[in-house]
């Protein structure tokens, strides 16, 4: 039988219907809850109260829940993804934080999970791992393409202040681990080759085209 909010909300007095739903809504939409973030906390800690209810009506969405106790985080991750709609460039930033993010795991630089990478660092990695050039300026480009790995819960823009001077940084969260995996890494890996492919085919159309000109 599938998961009823009313008769769990029945069982104790603590939440209401509304709360699951809530929680349910926030982990589909936001693919990563993190205890540690204030905003998101109160839903990660009924989700882990409730770890078998919210498996069971992730389920229903093609989701199945993963929940890391030491990183503190609830995942809500794909079974079947589809990587077809992600552009090239978000497709290997994913790729490249998630490279940078085990580098710096195996170095034990972590801080609560997380990986702090300067831009210059990230630069180098994206330059290396793609051979294409992190779009550095204009900045908000840049920006840009981390806020999309932040709604994702897999890595966010940050920054600091010194003697007036602005300074940014990236952070890397641990919840990449659960939604770059090794099978969602070969899919990525595959769409990009695919995206490639087709970027060089329009170049080089549009290289005949003029020459024909």
């Amino acid at each position: 039988m599938p998961v009823n909010w009313d008769r769990i909300a029945d069982k104790q007095e603590a939440y209401g219907v509304g709360d699951f739903q809530k929680a349910a809504h926030r982990l589909i939409t936001e693919q990563i809850l993190y205890q540690a973030n204030s905003k998101q906390r109160t839903a990660y800690d009924l989700v882990v109260a409730y770890v078998n209810e919210f498996t069971e009506a992730l389920d229903l969405f093609g989701c199945r829940l993963d929940h890391n106790p030491y990183a503190r985080y609830v995942a809500a991750v794909p079974t079947q993804p589809d990587v077809s709609k992600i552009s090239l460039m978000h497709t290997l930033l994913a790729l490249v934080l998630r490279k940078l993010y085990d580098q710096h795991m195996n170095r034990g630089t972590l801080s609560a999970g997380i990986a702090a990478v300067s831009i210059a660092e990230l630069e180098t990695a994206f330059k290396e791992s793609t051979g294409r050039d992190l779009p550095m300026k204009p900045q908000t480009e840049l920006i840009g393409l981390l806020d999309a790995m932040k709604r994702w819960g897999i890595a966010r823009p940050e920054k600091t202040d010194n003697l007036g001077e602005t300074t940014w940084y990236v952070e890397i969260l641990p919840g990449i681990q659960s939604l770059i995996t090794e099978r969602s890494l070969a899919m990525l890996k595959a769409h990009a080759e695919t995206l490639y492919e087709s970027s060089e085919a329009i170049t080089q159309d549009a290289k005949t085209s003029t020459e024909e000109e």
